[in-house]
């Protein structure tokens, strides 16, 4: 079923939701996933059937420019399409503090189970995926600027973070430079390039060790041509109801060609590696996450976040230091689709690994 939740100045956020059939109402836990680039909220949908099973709510979100949630304003998109570093910045906050202020309306409005930390059941995780997890990051980049009240009402509620192959620009990463062989180097026009990214993001690949630092060890472009891509089972009038080809084309795109760097590692700092900020929401448990078969490009991201527990300061950035807990996660198999593609499995391996 769909759903709305309207937060200040008339922005509204739709979203999918499985309901709670199925689900004990007293302590049962919301997984609120946050869609990527291209890809509106639909792309969970396989998920739902498979929320009794952890006694999970699933509500999958459509962001802001993806119909029916509103869409950016004149104001906004300025922000975004600015290399100013302060534009960056204050587009970052207010992506957070909208997502909080759904967080918090969808709370109240569906009466969900607040958080219990003893039993660790009810409240809400938070899973963003893809270019989702820009989004969900900045929610912990945001929390000072929530008031007493709506923090402490988060603090009823949010309990994890998950970050699910988080982009270069999550965490303020420079993208690693592509070998001279790589098909991107050949694409000119934006729909060639909307044509190449559908298979290189719903593709599998193969690394020499998907565990390494090393560039040479991953596997950046080259998605295996012998096994079937992600929803490729789909008709094409079916999968052009998950794709959004103009989002791709312009506001999802904007970010990562005109937004100051600089603003997605102050960010980024200020999310996980300010002992300051840690002391809002202290508890909040934060995972990163990756599938060992999506592109090296994911990886190498993911990777470089695990380094980062050792060096905060020499990924991160000068004054980045170990503040707010986070771990990294390899699932054992899966691309970027492994939710569409083993949904049951998928959601098995999200759920346990706030487990330890």
């Amino acid at each position: 079923m769909s759903n709305c939740v309207r937060i200040d100045n008339n922005v509204n956020f739709f979203y999918e939701d499985s309901g709670t059939d199925g689900l004990d109402p007293s302590n049962y836990t919301t997984i609120v996933f946050i869609h990527g680039t291209g890809y509106n909220a639909t792309v969970f949908r396989k998920l739902f059937p498979f929320g009794p099973n952890h006694n999970c709510r699933i509500v999958s979100l459509y962001r802001r420019g993806y119909a029916p949630s509103s869409p950016w304003t004149e104001e906004e998109v300025a922000l975004f399409t600015s290399s100013d570093l302060e534009d960056g910045k204050k587009f970052l906050r207010l992506a957070g503090l909208q997502i909080a202020r759904f967080l918090l309306g969808f709370a109240a409005s569906q009466g969900i189970p607040k958080y219990d930390k003893e039993k660790d059941t009810g409240g809400i995780v938070l899973h963003g995926w893809s270019l989702g997890t820009l989004f969900s990051q900045a929610v912990l980049f945001a929390l000072d600027s929530l008031t007493t009240d709506e923090l402490g009402q988060l603090e009823n509620y949010l309990h994890a973070i998950v970050c699910h192959d988080p982009t270069a620009i999550t965490h303020g990463m420079l993208q690693p430079p592509l070998p001279e062989s790589s098909p991107w180097w050949q694409l000119t026009t934006v729909s060639e390039k909307w044509a190449f990214f559908k298979k290189f993001i719903t593709g599998f690949y193969v690394h020499p060790n998907p565990y390494s630092h090393d560039l040479a060890d991953l596997n950046l472009d080259k998605f295996d041509e012998n096994r079937p891509h992600s929803l490729s089972e789909l008709p094409e009038e079916e999968l052009e109801q998950i794709l959004s080809f103009e989002m791709y084309a312009t506001h999802d795109a904007a970010p990562f060609t005109t937004v100051d760097l600089e603003a997605f590692r102050f960010a980024n700092r200020r999310a996980l590696f300010d002992v300051e900020m840690a002391k809002y929401l202290p508890d909040v448990r934060v995972r990163i996450v990756c599938g060992i078969e999506g592109s090296g490009l994911l990886l190498f991201f993911v990777n470089g976040m695990q380094r980062a527990l050792k060096d905060p300061s020499g990924v991160c950035g000068k004054g980045a230091e170990r503040a707010r807990e986070y771990k990294v996660v390899h699932l054992g198999r899966g691309n970027h689709f492994v939710f569409w593609d083993e949904p049951s499995w998928a959601l098995d391996q999200f759920v346990a690994c706030l487990k330890d």
